[in-house]
């Protein structure tokens, strides 16, 4: 069956059909080798015509096979590039981390991703897949590549439990890094939707601007010094109280992080448990 896939076979039973026809019609009106040769002619039309059909049934079942082969082959590298995007994001994070580290040398940073988040919270607190055998606990800051986005409430063997610097229950001593003005970082409902907290507390006569840079104050021993926290967004005064604050901008979009990282340890913090 092979051979009538082959087109210079197919060119052959052509050419000896052809020759064929101009027998038959040189021979006129001898009936017994007519006869003959039109049985002939029949049957090498017919093989020729099965042949044409097989190959081109081939052909198209072959099409179909590679043409399956492609969309595998295509799905498999949209997968590949799916990952390289997922595996360059996160190096870019742990080298961020890194410098981090590298820059405050007595800071233990453990990386995590969120694996879920508390729907009955309003201020977007979640849980990361990391926890006392990590070294994880109560109090510990966490941070992502961009700053300062919560602290750990609660901790089990392998989990951690975030509430995040939206939340009004944080108060982490903050300093406007231009004007040098220190306050408490608190979030309420009011903000909260908008990816927004307050630098609460401040003095009457503050010198915070627009644009400014807000960072941890390290204060406390809770929270390490100079953790980048947001910039102001606008200075405001309380309705209740006639106090100042200023509505922090962070530079996270805390309501859509998928991974964090946790400072289980810091030289502050060490020594003033010592």
């Amino acid at each position: 069956m092979r051979h009538f896939q082959n087109k210079n076979f197919r060119v052959l039973v052509l050419t000896l059909i052809i020759i064929l026809v101009i027998s038959v019609m040189s021979l006129g009106n001898n009936s017994v080798v007519s006869t003959a040769l039109n049985g002939a002619f029949k049957g090498l039309f017919q093989l020729s015509a099965s042949a044409t059909a097989s190959a081109d049934s081939v052909d198209v079942q072959t099409l179909k096979e590679e043409n399956e082969k492609l969309r595998q082959e295509n799905a498999e590298l949209r997968e590949q590039l799916a990952d390289y995007y997922d595996t360059k994001a996160e190096n870019e994070r742990l080298r961020k981390y890194y410098d981090l580290k590298k820059e405050n040398p007595s800071y233990k940073i453990q990386p995590a991703n969120i694996i879920r988040r508390d729907t009955n919270d309003d201020f977007y607190s979640f849980t990361l897949d990391i926890g006392s055998a990590d070294g994880v606990g109560v109090n510990n800051a966490v941070i992502t590549e961009n700053g300062l986005v919560g602290w750990v409430y609660k901790v089990d063997a392998v989990t951690c439990k975030v509430k995040t610097i939206l939340s009004p229950d944080t108060k982490a001593g903050a300093v406007d890094k231009q004007s040098g003005d220190s306050g408490i970082v608190s979030g309420n409902t009011y903000l909260c939707d908008q990816n927004l907290t307050a630098l609460n507390t401040l003095a009457e006569d503050n010198k915070v601007k627009e644009g400014d840079m807000v960072v941890t104050s390290g204060t406390g021993g809770v929270y390490p010094g100079n953790l980048i926290i947001g910039k102001v967004k606008e200075i405001k005064t309380d309705s209740y109280d006639n106090s100042r604050y200023a509505v922090i901008e962070p530079y996270e979009d805390i309501r859509k992080i998928t991974a964090a990282a946790v400072i289980t340890d810091f030289e502050k913090k060490s020594e003033e448990s010592k």
